[in-house]
């Protein structure tokens, strides 16, 4: 009998690392030599990674040929010549100078000629590099002046040519700024945080070692399906009994180191439905999420929001099945399940690794950490510990003790006490940290989660923390992102609405995204079939999620967070949700036919969609008198019995509760003055533009017609 060879078999992902390729590349490739392999995890015969070896060889050897004989044809060029902005400078310096000397009588003529030298010197110049500028929000005449090397009054200039009348220190949209930079050919970039690519780019220029680091785990799933407690059984702590009602209320960053060496950062985000949001803030920073499904239940609404939160992060899955020690446990249900919501595990034919485990008895639980690490190692995760630290708040709050305490993972560099920083709008410099069992520490590294005291207001949720050089930079920095903040909310703008969508769709990616309510599943179903199918290269839609039951604020939370429209198919929001997304302008748009949600999707896709028009009901005044007077016709002598009527409002005179005639106010008088409107409870006179058929007891009601996005 033939030994079993012992030739360790490599797997996709392995070989794709070796190749410097990614596994996605690598699977295509052996799709093309018809190798048979299920996802990356998959192994290899040595005759199948031969073959692709060859294959691979072969490519580079007649890449590095073609190369070779692209040098010997290209001939070697001289290269033109650059007038940095230095030169600029120095011929405005030569010139100042020159004109010193000058009379009063050349002056005129020396100053035309320099600043048409200087302009015609700034042209050639943004041929180069320079002609590129990146700008924030609510950009100044001034600041925008100083980042084109252009004189304030020659911007200026152009914003009056353009009919804005602006003054040098106005904050203007960033539509406005870009057209005049335009003007003087600059390009311009919109970035989204004041200061934060100079930063980055300061960081990155420290160098550093790159280093592997471990990674951040991200735990999610419904409530009360053993969330904290599988953490419970990683760490061997009793987190549990510290949360109230064994369910967690907050956001808990902690570190898990194994016999081996390595470690691994966990993040717990609470299960239940009010902490929506809390959830998404867990899918920013994590690099893979563990998605826990109760042996003994099913794929929850919570469960589903937290695939749609990871998907929505493009962050990788492993399912964890827990709870698997009950009697009533059905790991192949649960299997199953998933599978229906699009989660197909590598078991089943697809590319999520999943495990069994139980919390109580301990049973696969390093099976799951093997796959974690494995799945961590795929990424080839990395940091520079040399660097200014980059991470990420979690949470913040006011401590009566100790001020302002923030939570925050350090994704790359390392943060030490003393070190200035600013983290979104806020800024400060750290007085001291804690680790997860509130041990002071004198430095956090790439991966760690930590407790910094010091900031000067508490930082949202999501927000970037960066280590700066020095407390003006921090000062400067922050000062800027408040007032772009204060304008922002001084010009609150609207999100995207069915509306609009083709106008904004011009300007940015043309993808909607939608969130889909229905009464039943089946039904939601249908519709994303329906919608999915609409679109072409330019416009197209995106279903972020999708079920049956009500619209609830986790879906608003979600459609703010996605900026996405919510479409409602026979269901309607509660009453939170409502206010939700009147407080976050989330467009609901409800239907009861299906073929009215395909026209309207399609037509917002198309530009077609106009706005809805609306009555809004103003007040009604019921006749009680009637005066005729010459050259004008018959005055209504009438009470106000609700609301108001407006003169500049529109009119209908109803009888018997019959619309007879419709049209607007030609005069609104109460004791012979004129007025604009007059409210419930007074009397007054009311004449109707070329109608005289008024009659005693008539009802008069007044209103205006609206334009609204479709919400029916």
């Amino acid at each position: 009998m033939a030994e079993k060879s012992n030739v360790k078999k490599l797997r996709v992902y392995e070989l794709a690392k070796e190749l410097n390729l990614s596994s996605e590349a690598l699977l295509k490739v052996l799709e093309e030599m018809t190798i048979s392999v299920k996802s990356h995890m998959s192994s290899l015969t040595p005759e199948d990674e031969a073959k692709v070896r060859n294959r691979f060889d072969r490519e580079k050897e007649a890449a590095r040929t073609k190369t070779v004989r692209k040098k010997r044809k290209k001939k070697k060029r001289r290269p033109k010549p650059r007038i940095t902005a230095e030169a600029v400078k120095t011929v405005k310096d030569t010139l100042a100078r020159i004109d010193s000397g000058a009379g009063r009588s050349r002056q005129k003529k020396r100053k035309k000629y320099r600043e048409e030298k200087v302009e015609k010197l700034q042209e050639i110049t943004r041929d180069g590099d320079s002609s590129f500028i990146r700008i924030t929000e609510y950009t100044s005449p001034s600041e925008l002046s100083e980042l084109m090397e252009i004189s304030l009054s020659k911007v200026i200039g152009k914003f009056m040519e353009l009919g804005v009348m602006a003054t040098a220190n106005q904050r203007l949209d960033v539509e406005t700024v870009s057209l005049v930079a335009h003007e003087f050919n600059f390009e311009v970039e919109v970035v989204e945080s004041y200061g934060a690519r100079e930063l980055e780019k300061r960081r990155i220029s420290t160098g550093g070692s790159e280093l592997a680091r471990f990674p951040i785990i991200t735990v999610m799933g419904h409530v009360d399906h053993g969330k904290t407690a599988l953490l419970d059984r990683i760490r061997q702590t009793n987190i549990i009994a510290t949360e109230s009602g064994g369910i967690t209320q907050h956001i808990g960053a902690y570190i898990s180191k194994f016999g081996n060496g390595k470690k691994i950062t966990f993040i717990d985000t609470p299960g239940h439905e009010a902490f929506t949001a809390m959830r998404t803030r867990g899918a920013r920073v994590t690099d893979i999420v563990i998605l826990v499904v109760a042996a003994d239940s099913r794929v929850m609404p919570q469960t589903q929001e937290a695939i749609d939160h990871a998907r929505a992060a493009k962050v990788p899955i492993i399912v964890a099945i827990t709870k698997i020690d009950l009697p009533t446990a059905n790991s192949d249900f649960i299997k199953k399940d998933l599978a229906s919501h699009n989660i197909l595990i590598e078991e089943w034919g697809g590319d999520i690794l999943c495990s069994e485990v139980s919390s109580i008895t301990g049973e696969n639980i390093d099976d799951l950490l093997d796959k974690l690490l494995m799945q961590a190692e795929m990424l080839e995760l990395t940091a520079y510990p040399d660097r200014p630290a980059r991470g990420t708040v979690l949470e913040g709050e006011v401590d009566p003790r100790r001020g302002t305490v923030v939570n925050v993972i350090i994704q790359d560099g390392t943060l030490r006490v003393e070190d200035d920083f600013v983290a979104g709008r806020c800024r400060g410099r750290v007085r001291a940290m804690y680790d997860e069992n509130d041990n002071e520490i004198e430095e956090a590294g790439p991966g760690t989660p930590v407790q910094i005291l010091g900031c000067t207001d508490v930082p949202d949720a999501g927000e970037p923390i960066v280590a700066v050089s020095s407390e003006h930079e921090a000062k400067r920095i922050s000062r800027r992102r408040q007032i772009v903040q204060r304008e922002r909310e001084l010009h609150a703008g609207k999100m995207i609405s069915l509306e609009d969508f083709w106008q904004k769709s011009i300007e940015h990616e043309g993808i909607m995204n939608l969130v889909i309510k229905a009464d039943v599943q089946g039904t939601a179903e249908a519709i994303v079939d329906t919608l999915t199918k609409l679109g072409n290269e330019e416009v197209s839609v995106n279903i972020i999620r999708s079920g049956a039951g009500g619209i609830s604020s986790n879906d608003v939370n979600l459609a703010a967070a996605s900026n996405a429209i919510i479409i409602g198919f026979r269901v309607r929001p509660d009453v939170r949700a409502r206010e939700e997304a009147a407080a976050r302008d989330v467009e609901i748009a409800i239907f009861s036919v299906i073929h009215q949600v395909e026209e309207t999707i399609n037509k917002a896709l198309s530009g077609l969609l106009k706005p809805e028009e609306k009555e809004e009901f103003l007040g009604s005044a019921e006749v009680r008198d009637l005066f005729r007077v010459p050259k004008i016709g018959t005055i209504a002598g009438s009470y106000v019995i609700s609301g108001l009527i407006r003169r500049n409002a529109r009119i209908r005179l109803v009888r018997n509760g019959i619309d007879i005639w419709s049209g607007t106010v030609s005069s609104l008088k109460r004791f012979k003055e004129d007025k604009k409107e007059v409210k419930s409870g007074f009397e007054c006179g009311i004449g109707l533009s070329g109608y005289n058929d008024i009659k005693l007891g008539d009802v008069i009601e007044s209103f205006e017609i609206i334009s609204i996005a479709r919400q029916l």
